[in-house]
């Protein structure tokens, strides 16, 4: 009982150091990239003791972390995943098509969100996963380029799929709404981000 109760101490103070990291990105982002402040906002910072969350996902309305995995991690590379996960809400991806293959479709979205990364100045990390020869091409089409790719099992993804979240956590449903409402914030900071580059005002007009 006392180990257990030193370990929930342990596990409640590292929780408690790492949730104020990722509060400092958005005190970061609120002084050089704005943009990603204002998304940020819309998260409620939730770390997760789980073997079933390695790493790091969202259902839209939170974003999780396993804290011992964010501990890990550099600046940068938090950095990264915290833009890297608001940026899968921003493109549509709390939700997936019926595919063949889940793990292409997962690398093809991760591909999509880390070149709208790219043109927002966002650091990647030396391991980001980008396919060069597929640069400002959608997630559906990377799909379909992935059918075809050599071996992908090398390939890896850094976080848990939004819209495969529910399969990790019993609790996590998807909700109808959330899709609907993050289209509108895309088209939203695509009229009200004069700051925004060309190609991802023009990515967010899409959604």
């Amino acid at each position: 009982m006392q180990r257990d109760t030193h370990n929930q101490a342990t596990h409640k103070r590292l929780a408690q150091h790492e949730v104020e990291k990722w509060e400092n990105d958005r005190a970061y982002w609120e002084e050089k990239l704005p943009i990603m402040a204002l998304l940020s906002q819309f998260f409620t910072l939730t770390p997760i003791f789980q073997n079933k969350i390695a790493t790091a996902s969202t259902d839209g309305r939170h974003i999780y972390f396993n804290p011992s995995y964010s501990a890990s991690l550099s600046i940068e590379a938090r950095r990264f995943l915290h833009a890297h996960l608001i940026w899968h809400c921003v493109a549509g991806h709390l939700t997936a098509p019926l595919v063949e293959n889940p793990k292409h479709w997962h690398l093809a979205c991760d591909h999509e969100v880390n070149t709208l990364l790219l043109e927002l100045g966002i650091e990647l990390p030396m391991d980001a996963l980008i396919f060069p020869v597929c640069l400002g091409r959608s997630a559906f089409d990377v799909y379909r380029w992935l059918a075809g790719h050599p071996n992908t099992s090398t390939e890896i993804t850094i976080d848990i799929h939004p819209a495969a979240l529910w399969t990790h956590l019993a609790d996590i449903q998807p909700s109808p709404g959330l899709p609907n409402l993050w289209r509108r914030r895309a088209h939203l900071i695509a009229r009200e981000s004069p700051a925004l580059p060309d190609k991802v005002a023009k990515f967010c007009e899409s959604r």
